[in-house]
């Protein structure tokens, strides 16, 4: 006892440890990570959708600017989101859920009580509505994923959700709460783990390793994700952003001034930029700046120095007037014009013979524009999905009968299987990639001629002003630049016109570049003709410095909103290179690693490696396993094989669940043994020899004190549990409930001490009944609604029957989902000619009028609603008779079970 006492403290100061080591974590990290690790941690499964993404990023890029995030979205994680147990040691059972208002469709006045110790068995079949009590217990309790709670979303409008949640700590008197599920729950419930199909963290991952994540790894795995989604947004504005960045600036600013030296800070290698402030104010002059440059330039008019300046700046401008002509020549000529007219006639004929192939093909289909443009997105979009694109070993596409359809996910008929195949035909076929390559070869192209940049007219004639002034040649050169640039516009213009029937020729930029290169070198030589004339004094240097100052300013005037933009892309830059620094997930690797080395010890791994052989799989070499990279946590349950295997090819459904459930069992077997815990469908896809060790592992759990309560829809599984319990006797007592669903009342309808309906012979012949009774108002029986009415009350007599031969006759020797064969009830059983004869006529009564086929030409009438009732009356008065007669049965044979009694002389 004291050593349980240890372990449950040691285990209680470990996850309180690991809690506040991940927030310290946490804590010690940008203000966004804990956000985002809160975020995470309240999500279901721990996945947060883009809208959750994206304000994450936007906190990202808010860190990086230094800036507040807004509308307060930045909360820190703590405890109450991680779901760890309360710092109250004592033992909390869950005592009842409901009444629940607003949650699903679950009927609002109904109580699900749970058992203070051993089993809470509850069973219900799909749709019944018991796994909106699960969803609600994921909330309430421990659990690796959270259910969003949802109102019933066929109505139109719902008041608040409300929870009403009975449980007692220690032994306090029982606390009823009424829980608004925006609110966290009471921490003590925390004690309690619950396990179903979407917390079993147990998956395939890219490395061939199936698993299992206890919560604090799973969050900062989740959180690693997140930050190489954001990554990747990054890293693609960034490359959007590079483009941007180079394309040159406007040239002509004289080497020297206060502008050109501020300019060279508009570099991506620049590690102080210059402020919009200071680029706006060099921008702008005064009025008195604007008369000492009217002054300087009347004074320095005939000056060499000013003149050789002008120059200088009309080479450099001309400079990069014949560098946008050499591009602009090659992106934009006829060769372009003629590939692009040519993709465009391809694309019309491509089209045309699909449209001809799709009408061919289609004409007596159903709907009309089978082969389509809309239909072929929606049918590309399901082979995708069926087929499973982007995976190593793709599945076949449905083509048989029996197969699957893409859409309906329901059987194929031969019809359809001929039909599917005709469609993927057609998307297959060469007419159809034909299409498909024309217009990704014309889109491609339409793209690459958007994305030419052709210079502002404007600006440049702004940049030419000096130059023009040089002469009416040079005056005449600069109108035929813009000319020239005004052609190339209108030429990209056509070209990306789709309804242009014909496109003007390529300007010839030959002549002009050539005619410019000869003009530059005349300029340069103009320009160091002008400097080697030149005098200079002080006075004079001092002046001409100010003059190509003021100029460089006025021109920065006119650039001032390519220079703006610029400044704006480096420091845009600057932020994203923060940004990708703070989502690397390095730092998160490191703490998954530290984590782990808490979380997953050596007890562990023993739990882990016996809970497998406990549920039978031993006979596959597990192994456990850890390492973490790229902010991945691999540590895992995985397949020891030799060389590269597919886990997920191996390992069936069943086992895959099995294993989870496994790994699931040695976590909670770290915490104190009498800490409840809640399985939901613990036996999806599982045999029945392994279906039947589950139930012994739960029951033995219920033995050491837990408060076990199952969640199932399997009736296999349930009477399993009964089975494993009966045999536990007195160490582990069951509560049977069942959750329903009916026109009345609605979903999640509980009944307590109760067995599923199949179960409930004095139950059915009690509805069938009722049901006579509803019928007796009708008059008519020669409708459809009448006979669809008897078709439905003969088919459940016929199974009522049936079960009746199961409890009664046989006395429950052998039944229907209930693995055992009670032998010793076969004292009770007797058959006579008579029974036969009863139970063969009625089971034929009722089969030539319930679901099975007959001739037509029989014409059987009707029963009216008093025959029906007599055929019930006849069913009830056999199991009455025959309860009689088994009791004088069984005292009969029980005279068999002991030694014949001699005879005394």
């Amino acid at each position: 006892m004291r050593r349980d006492r240890a372990s449950r403290i040691l285990a209680e100061k470990r996850e309180r440890l690991v809690a506040k080591n991940l927030i310290d974590w946490a804590a010690g990290q940008h203000a966004w990570v804990s956000d985002s690790l809160r975020r995470i941690a309240m999500a279901a499964d721990h996945v947060i959708g883009d809208e959750d993404v994206e304000t994450i990023l936007a906190n990202v890029r808010a860190a990086a600017r230094e800036a507040v995030a807004n509308d307060g979205d930045l909360r820190p994680l703590d405890t109450s989101h991680l779901g760890s147990i309360s710092t109250d040691s004592r033992r909390t059972i869950l005592a009842q859920l409901g009444p629940v208002e607003n949650i699903d469709r679950l009927a609002g006045d109904q109580r699900l009580r749970i058992a203070a110790e051993g089993i809470t068995l509850v069973y219900g079949e799909n749709g019944s509505g018991k796994s909106g009590y699960t969803r609600i217990a994921k909330r309430l309790c421990r659990s690796l994923s959270v259910d969003q709670l949802r109102g019933n979303v066929f109505a139109t409008a719902s008041g608040p959700m409300r929870v009403e949640v009975r449980y007692r700590v220690g032994d306090d008197e029982v606390q009823t709460l009424d829980w608004d599920p925006a609110t966290p729950p009471p921490s003590v419930l925390r004690q309690i783990s619950v396990f179903d199909s979407h917390n079993a963290r147990l998956y395939v991952d890219g490395d061939n390793r199936i698993a299992y994540l206890p919560q604090e790894l799973a969050i900062l795995e989740h959180h690693g994700d997140v930050c190489r989604r954001i990554a990747q947004s990054l890293n693609d504005e960034e490359k959007i952003l590079a483009g941007r960045l180079k394309v040159p600036l406007p040239a002509g600013y004289t080497a020297g001034t206060e502008v050109s030296i501020l300019l060279a800070r508009l570099a991506s290698t620049s590690t102080t930029l210059p402020s919009e402030e200071l680029l706006r104010q060099l921008g702008s002059l005064s009025k008195t700046e604007l008369l000492d440059l009217a002054t300087l330039e009347s004074e320095l008019a005939t000056d060499p120095i000013a003149q050789a300046a002008t120059r200088k700046r009309a080479n450099a401008v001309l400079k990069r007037v014949e560098e946008v002509f050499g591009d602009l020549g090659n992106a934009l000529s006829n060769a372009v014009g003629k590939r692009l007219q040519d993709a465009r006639q391809e694309l019309a004929a491509a089209v045309t013979a699909e449209r001809l192939a799709a009408t061919s093909s289609f004409a007596d289909e159903p709907m009309a524009n089978v082969g389509g443009p809309a239909w072929r997105i929606l049918f590309e979009a399901a082979r995708a999905f069926a087929t499973g694109d982007g995976e190593a070993a793709p599945a076949r596409l449905p083509e048989a009968a029996g197969d699957l359809c893409l859409l309906c996910l329901e059987p194929l008929s031969s019809a359809g299987a001929e039909r599917l195949t005709r469609f993927n035909d057609f998307v297959s076929g060469e007419a159809s990639r034909r299409a498909d390559r024309g217009r990704d070869g014309l889109k491609t192209l339409v793209e690459t001629i958007g994305k030419i940049a052709i210079p502002a007219i404007d600006v440049v004639e702004e940049s030419l002003s000096g130059y023009r002034e040089l002469g009416d040649t040079r005056q005449d050169l600069a109108t035929r630049i813009l000319a020239l640039l005004a052609e190339f516009g209108a030429l990209r213009t056509a070209l990306l016109d789709e309804a242009a029937t014909s496109l003007p020729a390529a300007p010839d930029t030959a002549k002009i570049i050539a005619e410019i290169a000869q003009e530059r070198r005349t300029l340069e030589t103009e320009a160091l003709a002008l400097q080697q004339d030149a005098a200079h004094s002080a006075g004079l240097d001092a002046k001409r410095a100010r003059l190509a100052n003021l100029k460089d300013r006025v021109k920065l005037g006119h650039d001032l909103e390519t220079m703006l933009q610029r400044l704006r892309d480096l420091a845009e830059k600057k932020v994203l290179t923060d940004c990708l620094a703070q989502v690397a997930t390095r730092p998160v690797s490191n703490q998954i690693t530290a984590l782990r080395k808490e979380l997953v010890t050596e007890a562990l791994e023993k739990r882990i490696i016996d809970e497998i052989d406990t549920l039978d799989l031993a006979h596959l070499p597990f192994k456990v396993s850890d390492s973490s990279s790229s902010g991945q946590n691999l540590f895992s349950v995985g397949l020891k094989g030799a060389g590269k295997i597919r886990n997920n090819q191996i390992l069936s459904e069943g086992e895959q669940r099995a294993l989870a459930l496994a790994c699931f069992l040695a976590e909670i077997g770290g915490n104190d043994p009498r800490y409840g815990i809640i399985v939901d469908d613990p036996v999806s896809s599982l045999d029945h020899l392994r279906l039947r060790k589950v139930a012994r592992r739960l029951v033995a759990e219920a033995q050491k004190g837990r408060q076990v309560i199952v969640f199932t829809h399997n009736l296999v599984f349930f009477n399993e549990m009964v089975s494993e319990a009966a045999r536990a006797g007195d160490t582990a007592p069951v509560i049977k409930t069942v959750v329903s669903k009916t026109v009345a009342d609605g979903f999640g309808i509980v009944r307590e001490n109760s067995e599923p309906w199949v179960a409930d012979l004095n139950a059915r012949i009690a509805k069938l009944r009722d049901r006579v009774k509803g019928l007796g108002v009708i008059t008519d029986f020669d409708t459809d609604e009448y006979r669809r009415h008897v078709k439905d009350f003969y088919s459940d007599l016929r199974e009522t029957w049936e079960r009746a031969v199961e409890e009664v006759v046989l006395a429950k020797t052998v039944v229907r989902f209930v693995p055992d064969v009670m032998t010793g009830r076969l004292k009770e059983v007797t058959v006579t000619d008579e029974d036969y004869r009863t139970i063969y006529f009625a089971m034929k009564r009722a089969s030539e009028r319930s679901g099975h086929d007959m001739s037509a030409g029989r014409g059987i009438p009707q029963p009216s609603p008093c025959e029906m009732a007599e055929d019930v009356k006849a069913l009830d008065e056999f199991r009455l008779d025959y309860n009689k007669r088994r009791k004088l049965t069984s005292a009969a044979r029980e005279a068999l079970e002991g030694p014949r009694v001699a005879t005394l002389l």
